[in-house]
């Protein structure tokens, strides 16, 4: 409908003639499609305003406002091709990284599936190669996640099917002397057994504690205790241990270390405590106990450290340098020589209150446990009142400003007060009990009274 009414109005008023007329007027120079730019439409309306004839001005105001929507239609088309074409680069920018995503996260996979099979490799003992599994290995409990793609292990151990050769005693009859007796026989037969494996820690875990963990050789006992916290969070089989340790051994350690975990386990691998005890009795024979009291007696309470820190620092000295090989039973402990360097070690108020309060700490009855509980009690109790002097003191310090600034005030409002007008002089600053001429007029009246006071006295001598 739009073309057509710019047809009509074309023919009807010669629009045509007349754009070229002052194309060719105004030397306005325009594109393939007609249009113009806009410092000649600028010109052009410019040039308009001016004209004097009537007809002449509205054929030229009907192609200004040609030429004005067609060049708003040129900017609208334009500025939603730059918006599309800014939204194909995002797409084409977020699908290449997705591809590259994708590599990367299949190249990681290859990674580790190749770290996984040179580890199950090496875990493998040359007893498990005589065995030969059937089809039902195939049947692996499905309770059991991949350890490539789980961060956190439920289980250490999964549950397969072996058909192996089991002894079964039965009972059969027979004839001795015309009499019926029977006896047991033990026959072997090929059965399904369930049986528990081993499945090791993903290579991702065992590099990011192997990296947490302490110097083997220097502090073999801390290398235990990090290796219990692990075992009790996430459940670790003593190879997950091993394979931890072999990171940072030596080639030959790695091999005794190995051989003796695998033959305290069995091949059943269910000789899971066995199998830590040979990873501590290996880590203790690394560097023997000894003894330092030196050590010991200066580890003290640091300012602004609580119980619960000094308690932990305190256990991993007394492991180090107290010549003992076991620290899981500190808790239990009741020796004389444990508590008293604990609690020496405490900051002096609470040692001293522990001391008056629990006046049986050193009895051979009191355990470690027991005295830790108590001071981390004196502690809180001590914060407590601390607290609550704090506020006092707070609360009085308040209190005195808050005085301050009412003395301060009623002084202000006593100055404002004195400020006043006198009645006998008529000036302000001073009241009229206060002022200079009534006192001066006061003190001449005195002394006229005195004069006929004096007078009279005469007089009646």
């Amino acid at each position: 409908m739009l073309e057509n009414f710019n047809a009509y109005l074309d023919k009807r008023l010669g629009l045509r003639k007349c754009r070229d007329d002052v194309c060719q007027k105004y030397s306005i120079k325009h594109s393939g499609s007609g249009l113009w730019a806009l410092p000649d439409i600028k010109r052009a309306y410019g040039k308009t305003q001016r004209l004097c004839t009537t007809t002449k001005k509205d054929g030229l105001s009907v192609i200004l406002v040609k030429q004005i929507l067609q060049h708003e239609h040129k900017c609208e088309t334009d500025r939603l091709e730059r918006e599309n074409k800014a939204e194909k680069a995002k797409v084409r920018a977020l699908a290449e990284q997705l591809q590259n995503l994708k590599a990367h996260k299949e190249r990681l996979e290859k990674e580790n599936n190749k770290l996984l099979t040179l580890i199950s490799k090496q875990l493998e003992s040359k007893s498990s190669s005589s065995f030969v599994d059937s089809e039902a290995d195939l049947s692996i409990n499905t309770c059991v996640h991949d350890p490539v793609n789980s961060k956190i292990r439920l289980a250490p151990v999964i549950v397969k099917h072996r058909r192996t050769n089991v002894e079964i005693d039965n009972e059969e009859g027979y004839e001795d002397s015309g009499e019926r007796r029977t006896r047991t026989v033990t026959k072997v037969v090929k059965k399904y057994v369930p049986y528990r494996t081993y499945h090791p820690a993903t290579p991702e875990q065992v590099d990011k504690w192997s990296k947490e963990l302490p110097d083997v050789y220097k502090q073999p006992r801390k290398v235990w205790q990090f290796l219990q916290r692990l075992q009790k969070i996430y459940i670790l089989h003593p190879l997950d241990g091993v394979m931890i340790l072999n990171v940072t051994l030596r080639d030959s350690d790695q091999k005794r270390l190995t051989e003796s975990v695998e033959r305290r386990i069995g091949e059943s691998q269910e000789n899971i405590e066995d199998g830590w005890e040979a990873i501590k009795n290996f880590l203790f024979e690394l560097k023997p106990a000894e003894v330092n009291w030196a050590r010991i007696t200066s580890c003290m309470q640091k300012t602004g450290e609580s119980v619960a820190e000094f308690e932990e620092r305190f256990r991993h000295i007394w492991t180090e340098h107290s010549g003992l090989n076991t620290s899981e039973d500190l808790d239990k402990d009741t020796g004389i020589p444990l508590k008293t360097a604990f609690v020496n070690g405490l900051n002096p108020e609470i040692s001293k209150d522990l001391k008056i309060r629990y006046d049986d700490w050193d009895s051979t009855v009191t355990t470690f446990i027991q005295i830790v509980e108590w001071s981390a009690k004196l502690e809180r109790a001590q914060d407590v009142r601390l607290r609550s002097l704090q506020s006092k003191s707070l609360f009085y310090k308040n209190r005195t400003i808050e005085d301050e600034q009412k003395e301060r005030e009623y002084m202000g409002y006593s100055k404002l007060r004195t400020k006043g007008r006198c009645r006998n002089c008529n000036e302000e600053g001073h009241w009229a009990r206060e002022c200079k001429l009534s006192l001066k007029h006061q003190s001449q009246d005195d002394d006229h009274l005195f004069k006929q006071f004096q007078q009279l006295t005469i007089q009646q001598k």
